[in-house]
């Protein structure tokens, strides 16, 4: 009787056991799930934060070189990140449940970006301002560490996760293929950010409307798929193209068209200018005539919202200017290749966007 009892208590022993440790596991399987899960939020809302915290620094650097707006120690790099990461419950303090920090970088070496230096509160240029290799932008390393729920019982508290974001800016070397309309603006003297233009307004290529033609086709649907589906080859500024006399009054050319005024789609429009203008460089033979024999000579490109075009005739498309190529246009998130200097004094043709 007394063996049988002694059995009974071991049974139950190992059934407390058995319980206690898949209670454990079920707790650190749960912990995995909820905790994980937390973590996974977490370094979402850490990668919108280093993606905008890095568009904010570039985009003050673009101001140093485009608009010479010098650095001060309550306007430079450091304070455009620091605003937006503030914004964004970021601190800068190292150890706190979000802290970043940030670091110029220069063109692209293999898979990366050159590491120029740290961005600091002190900075009054961005480096190699003063010869050598200039900053093209601003990446941005965030670390959150989230408190965790469940799986402090085998004394992990909280959990670290990272998030970088990588935004340039520089000159166009091109344009990539695929993503331009086939409208030849003429270069105005000068352009301001959210200003409405008339896109072929005084074209240099009289007996047609600014169109293009990227292959030298001239058949009847030529104009309209290059407008509905964008299909320009890759090139390098500056480059020349043949001019497409007319097809301006197709009724698919007016429906791709509305569509960009609907949906306000941005576009990339060429930027053009006749050959004897000193822009080109004399690397266009282009002399501005139009009819079959005309020609454009491509010296930059734009971001545009199209407003409004005329009707019947497709003889005035209307764009609002956006300012800046960003390097996303429609869905093609590749940077152009090639982009080694940054923005010009006084461009209003520059690229700024997340890079990585």
């Amino acid at each position: 009787m007394r063996k049988r009892h002694l059995q009974e208590r071991r049974e139950g022993g190992q059934i407390l056991a058995i319980f206690a440790g898949g209670l454990v596991l079920l707790i650190l399987i749960s912990g995995l799930v909820i905790d994980g899960g937390n973590a996974f939020v977490t370094r979402r809302d850490g990668q919108n934060s280093a993606d905008l915290g890095s568009m904010a620094g570039t985009k003050r650097l673009a101001d140093y070189y485009v608009k010479t707006q010098p650095f001060t120690a309550t306007d430079n790099v450091y304070t455009a990140i620091a605003t937006r990461m503030t914004q964004n419950d970021c601190s800068s303090a190292v150890g706190s449940n979000c802290s970043w920090t940030a670091r110029y970088v220069g063109p692209r070496t293999g898979s990366s970006f050159q590491d120029l230096g740290a961005v600091t509160a002190a900075d009054t240029a961005p480096p190699g301002a003063a010869g050598g290799q200039k900053a093209l932008g601003v990446k941005v390393d965030v670390t959150k560490t989230p408190q965790t729920y469940l799986l402090g019982v085998i004394g992990q508290s909280t959990w670290t996760v990272n998030a970088t974001g990588t935004s340039i800016t520089g000159k166009p070397p091109g344009a990539p293929a695929g993503q331009l309309l086939p409208i030849a603006m003429v270069a105005p003297p000068t352009m301001d950010e959210g200003a409405t233009y008339a896109l072929t307004s005084g074209t240099l290529s009289p007996g047609n409307f600014g169109w293009l033609s990227w292959d030298g086709s001239n058949a009847a649907n030529a104009l309209s798929d290059s407008i509905c589906t964008p299909n320009n080859p890759g090139f390098t500024l500056p480059a020349e193209f043949p001019a497409d006399p007319g097809k301006s009054n197709s009724k698919d050319v007016r429906d791709c068209l509305q569509h960009y005024v609907d949906t306000q789609q941005v576009v990339l429009i060429p930027i053009v200018r006749a050959s004897n203008d000193p822009l080109n460089n004399g690397s266009c033979d282009s002399n501005g005539k139009g009819g079959n024999g005309g020609s454009y000579c491509i010296i930059a490109i734009a971001a545009f919202v199209i407003t409004s075009f005329s009707q019947p005739a497709v003889d005035q498309i209307n764009g609002r200017f956006v300012g800046t190529v960003p390097y996303s246009i429609n869905g093609n998130s590749n940077v152009p290749g090639g982009v080694t200097a940054p923005p010009a004094t006084g461009s209003t043709f520059y690229y700024l966007g997340l890079a990585q």
